[in-house]
């Protein structure tokens, strides 16, 4: 297992609801000089060990892209006061927009790394802040003059889960459970409307994109909320598989569209970015 996460991962972080939307907070003290930190975080060699490949680099005002395993982003840096802060616009390739920013503070004898990445949707905010718990665990260990630890995604689904429960936010991706023919689909939805709404929405969503026939549904009331769990066998062909949990997935954005009031507009170009990033987990 990898050593990032115990066997129970913890969530170190935060997930904080603002009134435009929400923020991912991580607070972490480093027993090195602020100087060493900051080079951690803004030298491209260095972040090419703990976050991706960024090219040109953070300049002032300019565009970058970084290249990560399974998937590039790109962005503007906004601020770049040196030793002190880095801050960038960060769109990922489902088109997610957030803000991310770095303060490196003395505190101590060595320094304080603040994080804070901030967006306006609730999509993949349970399965970010596990993500960026394991980046800066990598982060730790570069400053340390370790290698990263190994990725590991069932630890990181854990924590997702563990995320997800103690700040009381919905799941977003789904995954498959199994192997070969016993291989099933699983997503896990939370949504706070009644469940006779949301199973209302489900079947009106599923009829209009012609999936659903051979799922199986769960729902459960927690409080406010109805939370669902979806299930339906994967096909064996790893690219059919990518396009039915894209499928699902966006289905189910929908679903969250109508139990609001609005009315849902599929777009084939956040569609085929969803197969694409299922595609990469599978």
């Amino acid at each position: 297992m990898s050593a990032r996460f115990s066997a129970a991962p913890v969530p170190e972080g935060r997930i904080e609801k603002l009134t435009d939307g929400y923020c991912v907070a991580f607070d972490r003290q480093l027993d090195y000089p602020t100087a060493h930190i900051w080079d951690i975080l803004t030298n491209p060699v260095k972040v090419s060990r703990w976050l991706g490949q960024v090219t040109p680099g953070w300049q002032l005002g300019k565009e970058y892209t970084l290249d990560m395993e399974g998937g590039s982003n790109s962005g503007t840096v906004l601020q770049l006061e040196p030793r002190s802060s880095l801050q960038i616009t960060w769109e990922d390739e489902l088109g997610l927009e957030s803000v991310l920013e770095w303060q490196v503070l003395e505190s101590g004898g060595g320094a304080l790394l603040q994080f804070r990445s901030r967006t306006d949707s609730p999509d993949f905010l349970a399965e970010g802040s596990a993500g960026w718990q394991g980046i800066l665990h990598s982060f730790a260990n570069v400053a340390a003059g370790r290698d990263p630890d190994p990725d590991s995604t069932a630890d990181w689904l854990a924590l997702r889960d563990a995320y997800a429960r103690d700040f009381n936010v919905s799941p977003s991706m789904g995954v498959v459970s199994g192997t070969g023919a016993d291989a099933e689909l699983v997503f896990e939805r939370w949504y706070r409307a009644p469940g006779e709404d949301v199973e209302a929405a489900l079947d009106a969503v599923s009829r209009s994109r012609g999936i659903g026939g051979d799922a199986q549904l769960e729902m459960a009331a927690h409080g406010e909320e109805t939370r669902m769990v979806i299930r339906e066998p994967v096909p064996e062909s790893p690219d059919e598989a990518a396009g039915l949990l894209a499928t699902w997935h966006a289905a189910l954005d929908s679903v969250c569209d109508r139990l609001d009031g609005n009315t849902p507009h599929p777009n084939s170009h956040r569609l085929a970015a969803l197969q694409r990033f299922y595609r990469s987990m599978l």
